[in-house]
This record gives structure tokens, sequence and C-alpha cells, in this order.
């Protein structure tokens, strides 16, 4: 009974409760987070501007040669590579003698602001400078790679930039971007046997050269490259020379005269030279001017290994064609020789500078071909058997 009592007091609690539960308001159900406000679209980034086109400089450079001369073509063939090294950030016009200046104004043209740049020998246009003869040829001087080696080692570069800037000549000079070694003697109407045969001959030439024939007794007469054809021609000279069988070969002369002389006693080399105007340097990025320095660096012994190969073919060419080739004998050479070396102890006496390069350029080859002398062996030993 009493178990029954408390069953029954159970299940009236139970249902209570379970009353109780259903009838109690509702639990507020939980406030939603405030939902975030839509994100306003960000604005869209703006992508980088394009980079502009690589600005391209432009030089006009012009040369002291004619079109169409292998010396010409040289030095096209060097600018069009610096051209395409530079990926199109610098670009050189290459313009033949007189486009824009006369041909002897190549310098001058540079310096003014009329040239950006230029390609010429240091004596056509330094005249009024002696001691410009040693950046390029003269009588008995250096051969072509010994320049190269004073110039680039020797402090002949910094004479060179020395001499300009003390006359106010507003060029940076790069250096060679190409040379030919020893030129042909001349083109004479006879074979030159003595120093007798030069008196009276209207000669053609440039540079100190001039100065030693004219103590020779000839008359000199200073024609640009692309006149001497017609001059000759018309007689206007009687010899003359310009530059290395294969040049010389290009430019029509075994038309013209039937003796040509070697060796080339009185330009054993002969320097192509690179100019800048100042200010086009200055502006020029640091990348650019390495790479012309090094173009030209590389061109010059291109151009030189190339004009010596081609003379192979230059000097077969004159004599198939029936020039007579003869060889200037020793003594001749000898007595230029003395009296160019005569002429330079004068002119060091009137022109400081000048007898500073002249120290310079001996000192070193004295230096440099008694090292040669022990280094090199002699040619004439190794001869290859005649065919």
């Amino acid at each position: 009974m009493k178990n029954r009592i408390v069953m029954l007091v159970l299940s009236v609690a139970l249902v209570a409760s379970l009353f109780i539960i259903a009838c109690a308001p509702e639990e507020a159900a939980p406030p939603l987070e405030e939902a975030a406000p839509p994100a306003e679209d960000e604005e869209e980034e703006e992508a980088p501007p394009a980079a502009p086109e690589t600005e391209t400089i432009e030089w006009t450079c012009q040369a002291v040669y004619p079109a169409g001369f292998s010396l010409y073509n040289h030095a096209a063939t060097i600018v069009d590579r610096i051209n395409a090294a530079s990926g199109g950030r610098l670009h050189i016009e290459l313009l033949p003698s007189g486009a824009i200046v006369p041909a002897y104004e190549v310098i001058d043209g540079i310096s003014s602001g009329a040239l950006d740049s230029g390609i010429a020998t240091s004596c056509t246009g330094f005249g009024k400078f002696a001691s410009i003869m040693f950046f390029d040829k003269y009588p008995a001087g250096p051969s072509a790679w010994e320049e190269y080696v004073w110039l680039y080692k020797g402090g002949g570069m910094e004479l060179y930039q020395e001499l300009l800037d003390q006359n106010n000549i507003n060029i940076h000079a790069v250096g060679p971007i190409g040379a030919i070694s020893a030129e042909s003697f001349g083109w004479f109407p006879e074979v030159i046997t003595s120093l007798d045969d030069f008196k009276g001959l209207k000669f053609r030439t440039q540079g100190i050269w001039g100065d030693v024939l004219n103590e020779l007794g000839c008359s000199v007469v200073a024609i640009p490259m692309g006149e001497v054809y017609e001059a000759a021609q018309r007689g206007v000279i009687d010899a003359f020379e310009m530059a290395t069988p294969a040049v010389d070969w290009s430019a029509g002369f075994h038309e013209l005269r039937p003796v040509l002389m070697q060796p080339g006693i009185h330009a054993p080399d002969s320097l192509m030279d690179f100019s800048v105007n100042k200010d086009c340097w200055n502006e020029l990025p640091d990348d650019l001017k390495q790479l012309v320095e090094i173009g030209c660096q590389a061109g010059a012994v291109y151009m030189l290994a190339s004009a010596d190969y081609e003379d192979i073919e230059g000097f077969e060419n004159i004599k198939d064609y029936g020039v007579e080739v003869a060889y200037l004998p020793e003594e001749v050479q000898l007595e230029i020789v003395r009296i160019s070396n005569e002429m330079w102890d004068r002119m060091a006496e009137e022109d400081p500078f000048f007898a500073k390069v002249l120290e310079s350029q001996r000192d070193f080859l004295e230096s440099y071909r008694g090292m040669m002398e022990l280094k090199q062996p002699d040619p004439t030993l190794m001869e290859w058997p005649q065919k």
C-alpha cells in the first residue's frame, strides 16, 4: 500500500513538472550577431604604368674616309656592332667624308657640336699641334701594335686627353677604333733610288711626313683622300701616298702610276680614332660608355687583323695588274730616319709638351723592343719552305 502511495506521488510530480515546462514561455533565442555590413568593393589596384619605350640616343658620326673605301667599310662594321650590342639604346649614324663638315674639319666639327662623334686619323685634324703625331703615324715611329700597347698601358691615352684639354678642345678621346699596319711608301712615276729623286716632286701627303718631304725638296700638297684620284689623273700631283695595298687597290691607284714603293717607313702604322663631343659623352649612361670603349678596343684589334689579311690579296692584285713594286733602298730609309729624329729633337726644344710625349714614347719603345727582341723569335729564322 505504502509503495503504491509513493509511486502515485512520483507520478503526479512528474506530470506536474512536465506541465510547467510545457507552459513556461520560450526562452528568447540568443540574439543573432549583427551581420557585418557588406564590404565595400575595394578599389581595384591600378596597374603600374607601362614602362616607357627605351629612349634611343642618336649620334651623328662623320668619318674622314669616303664611302666605298675599305677603311670606311671597316669603320661601318664596328659602328654597326656597337649599335647592335646596345640593344637599341644607342644609334650611331656613320656618314662619309664631307657629309656635314669638310673632310679635314671632323675634329673641329666634333668639338663645336656640329658632329656628335667622328672617326679620323689624328693628323687630319690637329695640324697645329705637332705632338699629335705621336697618336697616329710618323716617320720611323711605332708599329700599330706598339702604338696600341703604349696608348692602352703606357700612358698614351692620358697624354692624348691632356693635349685636348689644355687646348680647350671639347672632345673625349675614346681611343682607336681601328688601325692599319705600315702604309705603302707611295705611288711614283719612276722608281726612287736616292734622296735626290724627291727633289721637285709635287707630292700628296698629310701630317708631319709632309715637313720631312719639304726638307727633301718636295712640294707637298694636302688633298683629302676622296680627291687624290682625280688630282693624280689631272697631273696636279706627281706622286702620292695614302694607305695600304688593299686600300690603294680599292681606290684604283694602280691605274694612275706605274711604280709602288715599299716599305712604309714614313708611316709604320695609321690609327683610326673614335672621338666624341665631351657634352655628348658626359650625358651617356655609364654602361653605354663602357660598351663604346670595349667596342672600340675590339674593333681596333679586328680591323688590324682584317686589314693585314686583305693586304695579301691587295699586293697580288697590284702586281698582277702590272705595277712595279719596288723596295726603297736601305740607305734611303736610314737617311729618312736620321732626318726625322733630328727634326723631333729640334721640335722638343721648342715645345715642352712635345718633349714630354716624345720622351714617353721613346722610353716605352726602348723597353718594349728590348723585351720583344729577347722574347719573340725572329720570323726570318722560321720561314716556311717555298712552294
